[in-house]
């Protein structure tokens, strides 16, 4: 079977939630389907050929480097412990040019166009420890309106990078082989609007970080034990100047292997970082006093990072003092629907990953 003569066929019309005019294209490990590769299903359709794209993918660890660079494509998986999708690049590693691979380059999955879903499946880098490799990404969404349902992101050091890179200043040691995003002087009011709905991310230092507004709800966050005194920092945000909102975590679990008060909830990447906890479930891992200031009191002045309802050990704690406790009326605000809407009234979490 061919992925154009499957693209038509009575399984896209069952499917519950197809678009109109969908391509469908089947990926399985051993055969027997439309390809034994994601990156083949990928660029079996040419770009200019606009319709979106749903690619289903059956169990088996897929080690690819995908970059998607074509809008409304959804990648859904057999179950998140089933359908992996696993590379190794990292920082320290060499492009065919012999230059440091950096940051930026080291991402198993790259989202570099608008309304991407994934569902059903695991992203990670298996680089290993940061102070071996350096930062070494799992995913890289860099495009407003990408959704992702019952996931699972793994890596170490920078797992979830949520674009677009912060001009305030860019990143040190760009050495970009594909197009990012980089945040304008003003764009403050339009950032990028990212939806992680029942997923796992895992890792240690800075391991969700960027300039997105990103919503996280009932997810579980899983911080690494490093054997050292602080093991790492769950949010790095770069939110930018003006924007309303950066990561936001809703009904959370916080959890992991990490000793205990031995992990930060963030630390500000950019002095305008925003991030806040909602009645989420802190472990005793977290350090009591919550959040650092990446060692600069000034940025204490400017980063907003705040919590509502934190139970659990590591939610008992004395927070620093420039952190804000949220009451009841000013955490109500934190809905989906204001957090993500925009003036297009993206709605993902009505979707509910069908």
């Amino acid at each position: 079977m061919t992925a154009l003569g499957s693209a038509r066929g009575g399984a896209a019309a069952a499917r519950p939630g197809a678009l109109p005019n969908e391509r469908v294209i089947h990926v399985a490990k051993e055969g027997g389907a439309d390809f034994t590769t994601i990156g083949d299903a990928l660029a079996s359709v040419p770009r200019a050929q606009a319709e979106p794209l749903f690619i289903s993918i059956g169990p088996g660890v897929y080690f690819e480097k995908l970059r998607i660079d074509r809008p409304n494509v959804t990648l859904e998986g057999a179950g998140r412990n089933s359908t992996i999708l696993r590379c190794d690049d990292h920082a320290r590693g060499l492009l065919p040019s012999g230059e440091p691979m950096g940051t930026f380059n080291s991402y198993t999955l790259y989202v570099g166009a608008v309304d991407f879903k994934a569902r059903d499946l695991s992203v990670e880098n298996s680089a290993g420890d940061g102070r071996v490799v350096g930062q070494a990404i799992a995913c890289y969404v860099d495009a407003d309106r990408a959704s992702f349902f019952r996931c699972k992101f793994a890596g170490r050091q920078d797992t979830l990078c949520l674009g677009p890179l912060p001009t305030n200043p860019l990143p040190k040691g760009l050495n970009l082989i594909h197009p990012v995003a980089i945040a304008e002087a003003n764009d403050g009011l339009r950032p990028f609007r990212h939806y992680f709905k029942e997923c796992g991310i895992e890792g240690d230092i800075d391991f969700i970080f960027g300039s997105a507004v990103a919503l996280f709800e009932d997810c579980e966050i899983l911080s690494l034990e490093r054997g050292e005194k602080v093991n790492g920092y769950i949010t790095a945000p770069s939110t930018l100047p003006g924007q309303a909102y950066g990561f936001v975590f809703t009904h959370c679990f916080l959890g992991g292997n990490a000793r205990e008060e031995s992990v930060f909830l963030g630390r500000p990447w950019r002095p305008t970082a925003k991030a806040a906890f909602i009645d989420c479930k802190l472990g005793g891992h977290i350090k009591a006093e919550g959040w650092d200031n990446w060692d600069n009191p000034a940025n204490e002045r400017s980063a907003e990072f705040a919590e509502f309802g934190s139970r659990g050990p590591g939610g008992a704690g004395r927070r620093v003092p420039w952190a804000r406790a949220l009451d009841q009326d000013e955490a109500s605000r934190f809905t989906p629907r204001v957090i993500l809407s925009g003036s297009d009234r993206w709605s993902p979490w009505a979707d509910r990953g069908l």
